[in-house]
């Protein structure tokens, strides 16, 4: 099919980019897949289909990663515990083999395996099944001129497609979360990754996932979301100004009884990134924001129910902070006025991110075809000269454009443009030979 044509030449362009060394931390490994990014359902190395259908819990403590998690293996449902690691010889590199409280684990995720054969056994000698994780890791875009590019009517073709992968990809997602967490807290968790941006998506998934939805949205929320993020520093205290310790007192003081409890989910400063940003963007800031809107969540869904995307974004242009509205970090560095809570560019983000994967796909594409594109930011402007050698506003008019000039670029930014499309066309042809051999 058309529709698959894209999809197949990204897997290509994918597999000839696969890096050999894995980047991504393990702690991110483990939030995207407790958030269903890299889906539910794999293979094991012995070519049997295994399925999670409940995480149980995300083990802080020494031992799996997760416990308590329900498994399908076939037809048969089992309950154990899960270990997700880098490399697929962690298991016997880390002890695991020999270390009882592993013995419950019956499935190790992993991401990395050589071309030797790994195995995982636990301390009694029980095959410990294995599966692999695609997750995507690729090499940097090679540094070398690209001057092939493609007219307006070709690009706008090209565009589309990768719009409509771009859709269906954050669809699946959202009805993975939703299926593993939730309606709600599904929305809650792609709010936070939202309002963390590409900088710190996932410091701030990490924090909502640790927090919970119904904890956040308490009367100790605010709290424990600055708490785990490791935002409460005794020394930003200490050198606050009176308005800042006004705010940070009552903080301090519910999180102080749960500090120790919780000391092993605190968040290391290492994972947040704070330069290259404006101070409205400052994390502390998207953190408060985050913090008062899932303190008023129910709102958040009567406003979502009764007035769709509108009153969607309605609900975040009204959200105010006493302190935050302000401020931009907890040094007490003051913003020259008073500025929304968040913005209009991040309002549209949201909806893009978060409201529209969770409607039909139908309906989602009508209102992403329907949005006006936002600011053009620089990753905006850079797939748009690599495209057709020029900023054309006409590529960026839809955020549905928006969203699938920046998807063409990720996949296919090695490549030249007529490159990338002559790829998608050939697999168009290869999609359709195959079709006429089936049938």
């Amino acid at each position: 099919m058309i529709r698959d044509r894209y999809q197949n030449a990204r897997r290509w362009s994918h597999r000839l980019a696969e890096s050999p060394t894995v980047r991504t931390p393990e702690i991110e490994i483990q939030a995207r897949l407790f958030a269903g990014e890299y889906g539910t359902s794999w293979l094991t190395t012995a070519g049997q289909p295994v399925e999670i259908l409940h995480f149980g819990q995300w083990n802080r403590e020494a031992g799996p990663d997760f416990k308590g998690v329900t498994f399908r293996f076939g037809e048969e449902e089992c309950e154990g515990d899960l270990e997700v690691d880098t490399d697929a010889r962690d298991w016997e590199r880390h002890g695991h083999s020999t270390n009882p409280a592993y013995d419950a684990v019956r499935l190790q995720l992993f991401v990395q395996a050589m071309s030797a054969a790994s195995f995982a056994r636990t301390s009694g000698h029980r095959e410990v099944p294995q599966a692999r994780l695609e997750i995507g890791v690729l090499r940097p875009s090679p540094l070398r001129p690209v001057t092939e590019r493609v007219d307006r009517e070709t690009a706008l073709v090209m565009i589309e497609e990768a719009a409509e992968f771009r859709l269906r990809a954050k669809q699946s997602a959202h009805a993975r979360a939703v299926a593993l967490h939730g309606d709600e807290t599904a929305l809650f968790y792609a709010l936070a990754t939202g309002l963390g941006y590409k900088n710190n998506s996932i410091p701030f998934l990490l924090a909502a996932q640790r927090t919970g939805l119904r904890t956040a949205g308490g009367p100790d929320g605010e709290a424990r979301l600055f708490g785990l993020a490791g935002f409460l520093q005794p020394r930003e205290f200490d050198e606050a100004d009176s308005a800042t310790k006004d705010y940070l007192k009552p903080l301090w003081k519910k999180w102080w009884s749960h500090r120790d409890g919780l000391a092993r989910l605190i968040l290391p400063q290492g994972l947040w990134k704070f330069s290259g940003l404006r101070p409205a963007n400052h994390p502390h800031r998207r953190l408060g924001a985050l913090a008062t809107a899932a303190a008023r969540f129910s709102r958040l869904l009567a406003a979502m129910r009764s007035g769709g995307k509108t009153g969607f974004a309605d609900f975040f242009e009204s959200l105010t902070h006493s302190y935050w509205d302000t401020h931009w970090n907890l040094s007490a560095a003051r913003l020259d006025g008073k500025i929304a809570l968040v913005g209009a560019d991040r309002i549209r983000d949201l909806l893009i991110n978060a409201y529209f994967p969770s409607l039909s796909l139908e309906k989602a594409r009508e209102e992403l075809g329907a949005l006006r594109g936002g600011t053009a930011s620089g990753r905006l402007k850079k797939a748009s000269e690599w495209l057709v050698g020029s900023l054309d506003p006409q590529l960026m008019r839809t955020a549905s454009r928006q969203q699938g000039l920046l998807q063409l670029h990720k996949d296919f930014g090695s490549l030249s443009a007529l490159e990338a499309w002559g790829k998608i066309q050939s697999h168009s042809t290869a999609s359709a030979s195959r079709s006429m051999t089936k049938s």
